[in-house]
């Protein structure tokens, strides 16, 4: 009993020592405070950190140390302290627990992490701010370029006069790049008011089916006449769904928009069903809920694999891309926008010369009406 006894007080001792050799040098601040406030035992990094000598008093060295030292220990959670070391600010969070009559504090500098959320919140907030100004001008923007487009086809429709053959040409570069224009900023503009707290959503109740069908109409004399658009669509239980109808017509528009741009010849298929296991694991979708998946398959001229990535998010090609890639990951950036806005998900396969295949997937109720 004896020989036990003793293995139990050596293994107690062992703990001991190895814990202390630990918290001297653990690499965040430890110290021990009285209950008077005096600092009776301090590791390395706390003595360097600080530059202090124990039996430092806490409140010397952290603004309100005794009361937030007390309020970890009562809330049992850590606390924020701001306070200044070598002259500059800094955020530490503070962690205390009670030892008999005094406390075990561990402190870390989140000064960093607390400075990189600061400028990502600041960013964000400016971003916000950028897209509600731009959502309010978009007139402003828009009115000139129609202006300039409509005035210029008029001088084409001969409401001034004949027109020499040079003149006629020029008015047709000003009207084309007009129009060019008016195309680009209405996509941009459209972008940015997706994106703005100034979108309201539109929840209704309506046929999925004769949605698709008004989308698709006016690309029916859009689309070149070697493309084939057609719509298939499986015997659904429920044609009728309930979601901001606003956000669904406008993404579908901006994805058969660029479909249409990048299929000179073949066909853009579109095919709405329910969706199968594959497409339930693929798109992690909740087993509670009803869903729908609509593909629109195209034979463009696909996208290469190294701009997939930022497929649509048109920031990434603000500095190599070209106007017209720019324009589509507009278009496409809004749409991925928006399809997140009536609840659904959205993948892209393709590569070049194969073609385009956007999946899209469709909850039957909105969140927001439950």
């Amino acid at each position: 009993m004896q020989i036990m006894n003793f293995n139990k007080l050596v293994k107690k001792i062992k703990w001991l020592f190895d814990s202390t050799s630990v918290i001297k040098n653990f690499p965040d601040v430890v110290m021990f405070v009285g209950s008077d406030g005096y600092i009776t035992e301090a590791n390395k990094r706390a003595l360097d950190y600080f530059n202090i000598t124990e039996n430092t008093v806490l409140n010397d060295i952290l603004p309100n140390g005794m009361r937030l030292v007390k309020d970890s220990v009562k809330f049992k959670k850590p606390v924020l302290v701001e306070s200044v070391v070598d002259g500059k600010n800094i955020y530490l969070e503070l962690n205390a627990s009670k030892v008999k009559r005094s406390f075990c504090v561990s402190v870390r500098d989140i000064t960093r992490l607390t400075n990189e959320n600061y400028k990502k919140d600041a960013i964000s907030r400016f971003n916000g701010e950028k897209n509600v100004m731009l959502s309010k001008l978009n007139n402003d923007f828009l009115s000139p370029l129609s202006s300039i487009a409509g005035f210029s086809q008029g001088l084409l429709d001969g409401i001034g006069g004949d027109l020499t053959q040079k003149q006629e040409k020029y008015i047709k570069i000003i009207n084309s790049n007009a129009l060019d224009l008016q195309h680009f900023i209405d996509k941009f503009l459209e972008f940015s008011y997706a994106e703005s707290s100034l979108y309201s959503n539109e929840i209704k109740t309506f046929d999925i089916i004769s949605s698709i069908k008004e989308v698709l109409k006016p690309f029916e004399t859009a689309v070149s006449s070697q493309v084939v658009l057609n719509f298939e669509y499986d015997d659904l239980e429920k044609r009728n769904v309930t979601l901001d109808i606003k956000a669904f017509k406008k993404a579908l528009t901006d994805i058969i928009d660029v479909s249409a741009n990048m299929t000179e010849t073949g066909s853009i298929l579109l095919r709405l069903c329910y969706p199968d296991d594959e497409a339930k694991m693929a798109f992690n979708l909740d087993e509670n809920k009803s869903y729908l998946l609509l593909t629109i398959k195209d034979t463009g001229s696909g996208i290469a694999q190294e701009e997939m990535k930022y497929l649509c998010d048109p920031y990434a090609h603000l500095e190599n891309s070209s106007k017209k890639n720019l324009l589509r990951s507009f278009k496409l950036g809004a749409a991925s926008i928006f399809i997140k806005r009536f609840g659904g998900s959205i993948s892209i396969n393709s590569d070049v010369m194969q073609g385009c295949i956007y999946s899209i997937v469709i909850p039957t109720e909105s969140d927001d009406n439950e």
